[in-house]
């Protein structure tokens, strides 16, 4: 598990001015904390944090002198350049359940003979804070053109630490032909030519009766 150190943030300050400074704006929320904690995070602290992590993640996060254990709930980007400008973490409780989401990594893509289609990249789970995970891999190797997989048939909706939120009946990824582009030719194009070779042997064949 990450750690990542911050500061408390005066509310008052201005987001864009914070990180035209490179610090990122963040918030530390929960059910067991008197109030919201605003805080600020350098920008390259949270650039290598995001390396490693994503939305579903567990962190310790520090805040001055005392540390939290966190989840990272959200992270909004910036429109063009999807650049991290604010994040939201949820403080966790040890025994108390939390909602959360993992993200789902086909692996193996290349080694199938078809184009993969995946439909559902985010789960959706609830789980004790031990039990939190933010990635999980499904094996392609092997995997034909014409297998499919919905949610229910992989092996982690079994789990008993977890509960799936998301339908198990959704669809997570389908194996299909891959298109080959063959180049049309213009009819008209081709009647064209055929019949000036028709009209071109007629010619030649009464020029030699003559």
């Amino acid at each position: 598990m990450s750690t990542l150190k911050a500061q408390a943030r005066d509310e008052s300050s201005n987001g864009k001015q914070l990180r035209r400074g490179g610090i990122i704006p963040a918030v530390l929320f929960g059910k067991h904390l008197e109030e919201s904690i605003s805080i600020q995070i350098p920008a390259n602290e949270v650039e290598q944090f995001l390396r490693f992590n994503s939305v579903g993640s567990k962190v310790d996060l520090v805040i001055g002198k005392k540390k939290y254990m966190a989840l990272l709930k959200e992270v909004t980007l910036t429109p063009l350049i999807r650049a991290a400008e604010h994040l939201s973490f949820q403080e966790l409780t040890a025994g108390e359940k939390v909602a959360s989401e993992f993200h789902i990594h086909l692996h193996n893509r290349a080694k199938v003979d078809g184009l993969v289609q995946q439909h559902l990249s985010q789960v959706h789970y609830s789980a004790l804070p031990m039990h939190l995970f933010d990635t999980v891999d499904v094996e392609l190797e092997g995997k034909v053109i014409g297998d499919s997989a919905v949610l229910g048939d992989l092996d982690f909706v079994n789990n008993p630490n977890i509960e799936i939120l998301t339908p198990l009946d959704s669809s997570v990824y389908s194996i299909i032909p891959r298109k080959v582009f063959v180049e049309e030719v213009d009819e008209d194009e081709t009647g064209t030519d055929a019949e000036g070779t028709e009209e071109g042997t007629a010619e030649e064949e009464t020029e030699e009766k003559n």
